[in-house]
């Protein structure tokens, strides 16, 4: 691969690249970090609700609305406190990034289950990375529509092919992010807005790189600048070449943008069939990729496909976390904007 596939000058990396963590489960519920709202809160089979969707009118319906807005308020008002932004400052790191449904900015379309706007919580978090010397990547976490048909986005729609690219309502995500720039653009801790999360690859790349220029001109109209505020565009599921390509002409070599890569190594048959050792070579083509193109690795875990455990020879299951966490580390610290732990 070419050391910068963005353009011919040199490639931007930040000063103080982002060595942070992801506050999941707090302003977009997903059953893994919002686990026990929804442990509480199963249906009437038993079942865990598979997204913030399917939660919020599971509560909607056994509880009424003003009960279920008020557990879900108790929920936001203590899965994420003040004390966590110092834990996070007493670790060593740097960062966070703050995942958002768009309800947090805009409130519900109608018709829609969720629970919003909710920006004082945004606010207190600003709040307390900045008390605590913390950078913050705001990120959209789920658009209007849906940028796929996944519970990370808000609403997980199944059978596959339910949820069709065209619903992701982009003019209403870009006035979600008009609004959260306008309102924090004078806040010195916000370094980062990424613009959606893991858009779908049903997506053409015309499109999405259309959108990804337009998020990237309002948010600069808000009145964050590149030297201030990276604007970051995900990559999920594509050839980092041929997306680079496509953004290149597509934006004409805009400045002050990296690419958000995600890192899982416990999703798909593929991971699941590597060797322990397998998995730690791994992480070296993961460097090289990191080498080439402005990015942030916005999500990364020390999740294992099932093979690696049976390959670990006499290794307690901590050491083989310990080193796993070290190898990713070691890659992900390649990377030009730096890195979160999901």
């Amino acid at each position: 691969r070419a050391s910068c596939a963005m353009s011919a000058e040199p490639m931007e990396r930040l000063a103080a690249p982002w060595n942070g963590v992801n506050l999941g489960g707090w302003l977009l519920l997903e059953p893994g970090p919002a686990r026990p709202l929804f442990d509480v809160h199963l249906d009437g089979y038993g079942e865990e609700a598979r997204c913030e969707w399917d939660l919020m009118r599971l509560l909607r319906a056994r509880l009424g609305d003003a009960a279920a807005e008020a557990e879900l308020r108790r929920h936001r008002e203590g899965h994420v406190t003040r004390v966590d932004f110092e834990k996070i400052r007493d670790c060593g790191l740097n960062a966070v990034r703050l995942p958002f449904g768009y309800w947090v900015a805009l409130g519900p379309r109608d018709g829609e289950p969720y629970a919003g706007p909710a920006l004082e919580y945004i606010d207190r978090a600003l709040d307390w990375a900045e008390e605590y010397g913390l950078q913050v990547v705001l990120d959209l976490h789920g658009c209007p529509g849906g940028e796929s048909g996944d519970a990370p986005c808000g609403r997980r729609q199944r059978p596959e092919g339910t949820w069709q690219w065209q619903q992701w309502d982009m003019e209403m995500s870009l006035k979600a992010l008009e609004v959260v720039c306008t309102r924090y653009r004078s806040r010195s801790c916000v370094t980062g807005v990424e613009v959606c999360n893991e858009p779908s690859n049903v997506t053409p790349l015309k499109v999405l790189s259309q959108y990804y220029v337009r998020a990237t001109q309002a948010i600069r109209s808000c009145g964050m600048s590149e030297a201030d505020v990276t604007v970051v565009l995900p990559v999920f599921q594509r050839p980092e070449e041929e997306f680079a390509k496509a953004w290149e002409a597509a934006s004409g070599g805009l400045r002050g943008v990296c690419f958000d890569t995600h890192c899982y190594h416990c999703f798909g048959a593929w991971f699941h069939g590597l060797t322990f050792a397998q998995q730690l070579r791994h992480m070296e083509s993961n460097g090289r990729m990191l080498d080439s193109y402005p990015m942030v690795v916005g999500e990364w875990s020390l999740a294992l496909g099932t093979a690696a455990w049976n390959t670990r020879g006499t290794m307690t299951d901590g050491e083989a976390y310990r080193l796993f966490g070290q190898a990713q580390l070691a890659a992900y610290g390649r990377a030009s904007h730096g890195h979160f732990f999901w």
